[in-house]
């Protein structure tokens, strides 16, 4: 069986000075991407509108707006959606060895990422409770856990796969059995990979993505912690990180950015997970807000 193995290449002095050179190099070329105003409305809907702006971001949204109140369909565009909810979410069943895994008789929605990038955070958020452990150690899910939605689907929560503070013994084991659960789960609907957007795609993310591409199985990037970085940074964030994966025929297009903290981007994406295991209808028990951030 090809298990995966994300780990990055430790360099020695010379290929650190050369790694140091393309950082720079990247960090230069980053600031040079322009987004278009599009994307930024589309983050302020959002509800990422709370977060720091530039002098020059202030300059592109005056004309924007100036733009947009000629536009008959601006007022419509600035209604935010209905809230939201997933079915209630329980936890089901935790498996640290394939013989454990459930009967897969629902859809299932997984989600992984590198240690400490936000996970159980985003779950928690998601499920408009505390369903899953948050720690400040990496590497807390050591199995796989599922989570029923109601009779609707189930969530699955992964091990990570940077594994910082894991034994070798105990790394190899995860790889396996999330190698096992990808390759052998036909319930298997969508993989959420989920990344820190402060920093974007790292090397173990990008080898992950490649092997769950060769798997053929559809995944979808998550930024998560965007409430911690500038308005223009994430817009930046976001294009760079969809060209980066446009060469994958089973990467989901469109790039979901969320904050756990503010709430923003959090009910696009209970909305996207409702339409994609067939169960999208508006909660009847909270009324529409006009920003996804408390």
């Amino acid at each position: 069986m090809h298990s995966f193995n994300p780990l990055v290449k430790v360099f020695d002095n010379d290929e650190s000075a050369a790694a140091a050179s393309m950082t720079l190099s990247n960090r230069q070329k980053f600031k040079q991407v322009s987004p278009p105003a599009s994307l930024y409305d589309r983050l302020e809907r959002l509800g990422f509108d709370q977060l720091r702006r530039t002098k020059r971001f202030k300059k592109l949204k005056q004309k924007q707006y100036e733009k947009a109140k000629k536009d008959e369909k601006y007022e419509q565009r600035q209604k935010s959606d209905v809230h939201y909810k997933l079915p209630h979410l329980t936890f089901y069943a935790g498996a640290k060895a394939a013989s454990s895994f459930p009967a897969d008789t629902l859809l299932e929605v997984g989600f992984v990422g590198r240690s400490n990038v936000g996970k159980s955070s985003l779950l928690n958020a998601l499920a408009e409770t505390t369903i899953v452990r948050t720690s400040d150690k990496p590497g807390l899910t050591q199995q796989l856990n599922f989570y029923s939605a109601g009779s609707k689907f189930m969530l699955v929560d992964m091990p990570g796969y940077g594994f910082a503070h894991a034994e070798e013994e105990e790394r190899e084991s995860w790889l396996e059995l999330i190698d096992t659960y990808i390759n052998e789960r036909k319930a298997l609907k969508r993989i959420y990979v989920v990344i820190d957007g402060r920093h974007g795609l790292k090397v173990a993310d990008l080898e992950f993505l490649k092997e769950l591409d060769k798997k053929r199985v559809k995944f979808q990037v998550v930024l998560t912690k965007c409430d911690l970085v500038v308005l223009p940074t994430l817009a930046r964030r976001l294009m760079v990180v969809e060209n980066d994966i446009r060469s994958y025929r089973h990467a989901v297009r469109d790039v979901l950015a969320v904050s756990s903290k503010s709430q923003a981007g959090i009910n696009q994406m209970r909305k996207e997970m409702l339409s994609l295991t067939g169960h999208l209808h508006p909660a009847k028990d909270k009324p529409s807000r006009d920003k996804e951030h408390e």
